[in-house]
């Protein structure tokens, strides 16, 4: 009996080692793990908040663009409003002109901006296409009795250009300066036109030839727009303008807006094309526009809005623009 008892306790102390050691690792495994699942945690609640940031920060973002667009919308709007308002102010300036009924004059105003006889020989080169005087009949080209005051592509069932009856529409009418202005270069005022015809350059015979004209005209003493006063107007750019070498780069950081209507690929779906349009083309033209010989308002706003430089940067760019 003495001798078993010290074997038992030693014995009991080994296994109570055993089981401190045993119980030992099973805490720091337990801790272990729950260490674990708390770092699990953090990070989880760390992900959270970094997403949550990141949605606060899409949202800010996404608010910022609303507002542009906003804004962008408004400005959209309030041009719109501007262009239609100013459409309609000359759609009535233009009606109220040819309902008024027109100023007496004596009737040598007939003659008072030109002569009569010598444009009816400068006529001589228009005969070949176009008719005027008593009998005339449209041919090639309309009949002119009775051209000013007349509406572009005014004519019954004559068949006008697309871009000849597209201008008629957008209101422009025959006058004693528009008139100057095709005769001088057609394609100035009217970019697709079908006359072929290169253009009066001599204002003198310009002038001539709308003399004779307007004894054709229904009272050619009674035209509002040839008082007795008026002389011919020569519409020939400065030269310098058309020596000015646009920078097509900046041409094409301007062409936003013109790309809003015309398109780039040179598709014409109702708004002609000015993709590779000739630069002086193109220049002329919009100084035409500047001057506001060609009636399309929102036109005679974008024009009216570019310097020289901008409209020559212009011009080269769609000059080059490939097809």
């Amino acid at each position: 009996m003495s001798k078993t008892f010290p074997l038992l306790a030693t014995s009991l102390g080994g296994v109570a080692l055993v089981l401190g050691i045993a119980y030992g690792v099973t805490s720091r495994q337990h801790r272990d793990a729950e260490i674990d699942m708390l770092q699990r945690q953090v990070a989880s609640i760390e992900a959270r908040r970094a997403a949550e940031a990141e949605i606060v920060s899409r949202e800010a973002a996404l608010n910022e663009r609303i507002a542009e667009l906003e804004t962008a919308l408004a400005a959209a709007q309030e041009e719109a409003e501007r262009a239609a308002s100013e459409a309609t102010a000359l759609a009535a300036a233009a009606a109220s002109a040819r309902a008024s009924p027109a100023a007496e004059a004596p009737a040598e105003v007939a003659v008072s901006f030109g002569d009569p006889t010598a444009g009816e020989e400068v006529f001589m080169s228009c005969s070949g296409c176009h008719q005027v005087g008593q009998g005339a009949e449209d041919g090639i080209g309309p009949q002119l009795n009775g051209i000013f005051g007349r509406d572009a592509a005014g004519i019954e069932g004559f068949p006008y250009s697309q871009s000849l009856t597209r201008m008629g529409a957008d209101g422009l009418v025959w006058t004693l300066e528009t008139l100057d202005a095709y005769i001088e270069n057609p394609l100035a005022l009217v970019s697709g036109t079908r006359m072929s015809f290169d253009g009066l350059p001599d204002p003198q015979e310009r002038a001539d030839l709308l003399a004779f004209l307007r004894i054709y005209s229904d009272s050619p003493a009674n035209i509002p727009e040839a008082p007795a006063t008026a002389t011919a107007t020569d519409h020939d750019l400065d030269p310098e303008i058309l020596a000015i070498q646009g920078d097509p780069e900046y041409g094409e950081y301007l062409a936003g807006e013109c790309v809003t209507c015309h398109q780039a690929s040179g598709a014409n779906q109702g708004i002609p094309s000015i993709t590779l349009w000739p630069e002086e083309a193109f220049v002329v033209a919009m100084h035409a526009y500047k001057q506001q010989l060609r009636p399309h308002p929102v036109m005679q706003m974008i024009a009216g809005r570019l310097n020289n430089e901008e409209i020559a940067a212009l011009a080269a760019y769609f000059g080059q623009l490939s097809e």
